[in-house]
Formats: structure tokens, sequence, C-alpha cells
């Protein structure tokens, strides 16, 4: 049960797609959310091409100020009206904050980054993933016409995969279809009869598939899982995240992941 959710916007389009979901997934299990505004620019921080043109520094103190308010705002419309919600935001609220925060936290929910220019940093969705010790759901930027009747669930056998399928268990459970998708394996080589057994005894009656992605490459097997879930016309897809071992991908996480995270059209549940 999602009864404690933490939900994060750095303000401006992603606002009201991450505050609209947490209030939709704490309406299915009478949840609370605790909404935060949360920025690594604040208003004030000077770079060297503000020191040399103040009026630079101006505009974005402005820029942040509004998207601020943005925040607060879709706080009010759409999560405001549910019991015991909450709202923190400025300069008092850091990264190692957050993670405090999202440590306390049955799910951490926040917009897609890079959805628009100034969205969500990268900083903050990997502080997320790999220092909160929950799961973290990535809210799709358009407004989701999909139930979260049908889930696609990703299955590999790996550690990432299993903590996924776990903490998806409140959703499963509400969902009519689930289908776990093996990519490029054999079912019975990734464990994958232990994992339906385990849903089973949920009351989750799920199927398997497997997909070729037709490439070795991880942007083609997230391509390929993308594809499927449009198909499929689910309303959730849940993986595990994937590190690459540093910094040199997107928020330093494997190709698939990345191209995942970036381009899915429905809610994304995802554990590392």
């Amino acid at each position: 049960m999602f009864k404690s959710i933490l939900a994060i916007s750095e303000g401006g389009p992603e606002a009201v797609m991450a505050f609209g979901l947490a209030a939709r997934i704490a309406t299915m299990f009478r949840g609370t959310v605790d909404a935060v505004h949360f920025s690594e620019t604040q208003s004030g921080d000077a770079d060297i091409a503000a020191q040399a043109m103040p009026f630079l520094k101006r505009l974005t103190d402005d820029r942040l100020k509004a998207r601020a308010r943005e925040s607060e705002r879709a706080y009010w419309d759409l999560i405001a009206p549910l019991t015991g919600t909450t709202f923190a935001g400025g300069r008092s609220v850091t990264r190692e904050q957050l993670i405090r925060m999202g440590r306390y936290a049955e799910l951490l929910l926040l917009g897609r980054p890079g959805a628009d220019a100034e969205n969500i940093a990268p900083a903050t969705v990997h502080a997320a993933l790999h220092e909160c010790a929950c799961p973290v759901m990535i809210a799709p930027p358009s407004p989701d016409t999909h139930p979260m009747t049908s889930v696609v669930v990703a299955w590999n056998g790996s550690a990432p995969a299993a903590r996924a399928a776990g903490f998806a268990l409140p959703l499963l459970e509400k969902a009519r279809e689930v289908t776990i998708v093996v990519a490029g394996a054999a079912p019975d080589d990734v464990g994958t009869s232990h994992l339906l057994r385990t849903l089973d005894r949920h009351g989750v009656a799920a199927t398997v598939e497997t997909i070729d992605p037709g490439a070795v490459s991880g942007r083609a097997r997230g391509r390929a899982l993308l594809d499927y879930t449009r198909a499929r016309g689910a309303g959730l897809l849940v993986m595990g995240a994937y590190g690459h071992g540093g910094m040199s991908t997107f928020l330093g996480l494997g190709g698939a992941t990345a191209k995942v995270i970036s381009s899915c059209p429905v809610p994304l549940l995802l554990a590392h």
C-alpha cells in the first residue's frame, strides 16, 4: 500500500504532471502526499555569467521564482484537497533533506527529466533512484489517459527487476491484466516461474510474453519495451533501473533504462 507518497516538482510544466499523478495514486490507496518544490539551482545563486552581467542574474531569479509559484499553484489545485497533505519549498529544502524524506516514503514521484528545457534535473533523479530506499515513479509529460488496469512488468531475473516487481505489488493487485515481458531470453532461464508463483500467492494472475529486441544495444532493448507497452495499451510500466557504472550515460544508468525513462508514454515505476 502506498500510504505515504513524496512528490517532487521543479516547477514549470512538470509540476502538473508530477503532482497530478501523485494525487491519482494517493486516491487509489487512500494515501497522503508530501509535496516538495525543489530546484538544484536556487534564486540568488550566482555563476560567472551572472557576475559579469547582473541582468542575467535578475532574469534567472525571476524564472526560478515563477517556477516555484507554479509548483505551489499545482499543489493547491491538485493535492491540497486530499487529507493530510503537506507542501515544502524554498532554500530550506536541500538535496540531502530530500533524500532523507525519500527514505521514509513508500513511493517517490517526480516528473520526467528533460520533458522541458528546465525540467527536473538529472542529479535529482539520480539521487532519488540511487540514494532513497523506495520505488520511484516517473510521470509522463502528457496527461495519462490509460487507467492502470493493464500493467507491463519487464523481467530478466535481476535484483533490480525483483525489487521493482515487489514494490509494484499494490498496483499489480489492483490491475485486471498483468503481463510479464522477457526480452531476449527464455523465461525459464531468468526464473520467471518463481515470479509467477509469488504473484499468484498475492492473487495476481499474470501472463508471460517474450520479445526479441533484434539488436544487442541497451537502447534497442529499451525501444522494444516501449513499443510493446504502447501496443499493449498498458497504463503502467514496471522495470528495474540498471547502473552503468558511472555517469557517462544519462543519469549514470544503462542504455535501456535511460531510453525508457526519457521516452515512456505512461507512468514508469523503477527500482534500483
